[in-house]
């Protein structure tokens, strides 16, 4: 498998593979920049809503990359589709559009992701009476994730073909919430562990862990 870095990146592109998806969509971790992460820092740090953040990552695609990281893939290249329509609208049928659409090559090959975006002013998580549960983004965040990953596994064809997404197949979804201020709660941070543990098809993560990668893949890179 060839590996893609900044040393390689001409072989890399040299050897592009016919059943990759398109360059237009590639995004390379590698060129994530310091700046990039101070902005970022300050945007999770002030627990800024969903559209500020998502504005960021929208012409910041080196750190959305990094996502991919939590779950040990993506490291060999990366490609982020935004806003597909992964069922058009039809009669009385709403379209759906994830937030975003990730492709993860890495040793093991190609993984597939749908990523929901929530804003760092969110908590994932509530607790009442003793208990722990899903807070209202939460729940709508996953319930949206368990619709596109629905949808999208029995559209296959229609992703692979009418949308070029080459190589498209059973994707998982994260979902980005928060920040790991809650997580100083011990019931808290137990069901969320929890909840990961069970759900590998559905993944829970604050925007404090992406922003931890991004800051450990510019310290690797000095």
């Amino acid at each position: 498998m060839l590996n893609f870095s900044k040393a390689n990146r001409d072989d890399f592109f040299a050897h592009w593979k016919k059943d990759w998806p398109a360059k237009e969509f590639f995004a390379s971790q590698h060129d994530v920049s310091e700046e990039q992460y101070l902005r970022f820092k300050e945007l999770i740090e002030s627990r800024s809503g969903e559209t500020d953040i998502e504005k960021f990552l929208a012409t910041n695609k080196e750190v959305l990359s990094l996502s991919l990281f939590l779950f040990s893939t993506g490291h060999h290249a990366t490609w982020i589709f935004p806003k597909q329509h992964i069922r058009p609208a039809s009669g009385a049928t709403g379209g759906m559009i994830p937030d975003y659409l990730m492709a993860g090559l890495s040793s093991d090959g190609f993984s597939w992701w749908v990523l929901e975006l929530k804003g760092a002013n969110h908590d994932a998580f509530k607790t009442q009476e003793k208990r722990v549960f899903l807070s209202p983004e939460a729940n709508k965040g996953i319930c949206q994730l368990m619709n596109y990953i629905d949808v999208s596994t029995r559209s296959q064809g229609y992703l692979r073909d009418e949308l070029k997404l080459n190589g498209y197949r059973e994707p998982k979804g994260i979902l980005l919430i928060g920040t790991d201020q809650e997580s100083s709660n011990e019931q808290v941070r137990e069901f969320k562990g929890a909840w990961n543990r069970l759900n590998p098809r559905i993944q829970i993560r604050s925007y404090s862990a992406l922003l931890n990668i991004v800051k450990s893949k510019i310290e690797r890179g000095k």
